[in-house]
């Protein structure tokens, strides 16, 4: 009976220590929320790249899209959908778009 009981206070999931391992995924798991919710809100990137910029998106349909991007300084008009990209049209310099602010 001494047996039992010494290996039954010896297990690896002991009350005590399952306490613990909950609390360490909590704090994780808040951890994780906390730093999700500054990314978004701050609407920090993680990658990017400064010569290139999405200047306005407009949906068409379900996998449809008109994008205007800026690329080294020049602006295009692109066709989205599913299966391909394509340039529809070079942008004058002088387009300018609504909401957008001169540099």
């Amino acid at each position: 009976m001494a047996a039992a009981q010494k290996t039954a206070s010896e297990s690896p999931l002991a009350g005590a220590d399952i306490g613990a391992m909950l609390l360490a995924l909590i704090v994780v798991l808040a951890v994780i929320i906390i730093l999700a919710s500054i990314v978004k809100r701050f609407n920090l990137k993680l990658q990017g790249n400064a010569d290139m910029k999405v200047l306005s998106a407009m949906s068409l349909g379900t996998k449809e899209r008109l994008m205007i991007v800026e690329v080294a300084g020049q602006k295009l008009l692109l066709g989205v959908t599913a299966e391909r990209i394509d340039c529809l049209k070079e942008l004058p310099d002088s387009v300018e778009l609504k909401g957008q602010q001169k540099p």
